[in-house]
């Protein structure tokens, strides 16, 4: 999990990379708060790009990727 989290923040901008992951985790959060229901995959990417972070963070960060993995209402 560090490990993860020490690499995430090495493919940063140096800006970005002085906030460290919790500041990083709280703006993103706070831009999924404002886009509400309407969090489409487009406007998640929106984020990373207004934010200039790597595509797939804001999907990451706001707990959409958790959702899909443990989604078990699937057909097996």
């Amino acid at each position: 999990m560090i490990k993860d989290e020490i690499t995430f923040l090495r493919g940063l901008s140096k800006p970005l990379r002085n906030m460290g992951y919790d500041k990083i985790s709280k703006l993103v959060n706070e831009e999924i708060e404002k886009v509400g229901d309407d969090a489409t995959f487009s406007r998640l990417r929106d984020i990373d790009e207004k934010l200039g972070l790597p595509i797939g963070t804001a999907f990451e960060m706001g707990g959409f990727a958790d959702s899909f993995e443990f989604d078990d209402t699937s057909d097996k």
